[in-house]
């Protein structure tokens, strides 16, 4: 079995994609190698022949050395594919994250009462303002919210959780630290409310081209449901429902998100929230256990 540092310095050779990993991983386990250390990894590679890998073992080491240390200043969990703590939801789609890093409590990823909430980055007051609502009242029904920490509506999302000292996940598309500077005062209130801060890459990684779609995969992933505020038919919201969709996670909209779009999007059968009960019923029916009436 590869060790998650040896999976992360797999991570840095040029050329070598998280797909590529994910079946170069499954390989050495289905036939039950025995790989003692990264030399023996490389040599592997060698002899499977994969082509387009720049393997600068010396820039490799270095740089894997520097996510350790970081990790580990900024108490910063490292969780992989084999680890016990490993978020079995994660482990049954099929672009799994080979390697997680964690801020705060990573049993969060696995709650059966975790709804997301997530919406345009630009949206209107109205936008806003439910966002927050719906998360405050979640959380007073103890679900936790799950958002990507973006400004607009994952903002509001985060907050209005908090306002309700409830727990909150955040997934982002690059690295903490990337995000600390970014609204440091919001991570540490999640993180001091027993929240988590989640993420792929290492810490000091800024986000990619690609990074906010990973991430939305994720989102789907580890929430029983998800609420559309605002958004669009292209970008963040369609990939996350898409992924939802294919997770067979229920998707609920509200009527800012229909007003706004004009017509119906996704699929034909829409679960409207435009009340507090209406959320209520799509709580109770996505979330395993039962919850109090709101």
């Amino acid at each position: 079995m590869v060790s998650n540092e040896d999976i992360i310095r797999m991570q840095l050779i040029n050329g070598l994609g998280r797909k590529t990993i994910s079946k170069i991983l499954n390989y050495i386990e289905t036939r039950d190698l025995k790989l003692n250390n990264f030399s023996d990894i490389v040599k592997l590679l060698e002899r499977m022949g994969i082509k387009r890998l720049k393997i600068d073992l010396d820039k490799i080491e270095k740089d894997a050395s520097e996510i350790f240390e970081c990790c580990k200043e900024s108490k910063i969990k490292i969780i992989g594919l084999y680890d016990m703590e490993y978020p079995k939801r994660l482990k049954f789609i099929e672009d799994k994250p080979i390697i997680l890093y964690v801020d705060g409590d990573e049993e969060l990823l696995d709650q059966d009462n975790n709804i997301a909430i997530v919406g345009s980055r630009t949206p209107s007051q109205k936008g806003y303002e439910i966002s927050s609502i719906f998360a405050e009242k979640l959380a007073e029904e103890h679900c936790c919210i799950v958002s990507g920490f973006a400004s607009g509506c994952d903002e509001a999302a985060h907050n209005g959780c908090l306002q309700a000292k409830g727990r909150t996940v955040a997934v982002i598309p690059s690295g903490h630290l990337n995000v600390i500077r970014n609204n440091k005062a919001l991570y540490n209130m999640i993180i001091i409310n027993g929240g988590a801060i989640v993420s792929e890459f290492p810490p000091k990684e800024k986000a990619g081209k690609y990074g906010f779609i990973d991430r939305n995969r994720i989102i789907a992933a580890i929430s029983e449901g998800i609420i559309v505020i605002e958004g669009g038919q292209k970008g963040g919201i369609f990939h996350t429902v898409k992924y939802a969709n294919d997770y067979n996670r229920p998707v609920a909209y509200t009527t800012n998100f229909l007003e706004e779009e004009k017509k119906p999007i996704f699929n034909n059968n829409i679960e409207i929230i435009d009340s507090f009960d209406k959320l209520a019923n799509f709580k109770n029916k996505t979330c395993k256990k039962n919850c109090l009436t709101m």
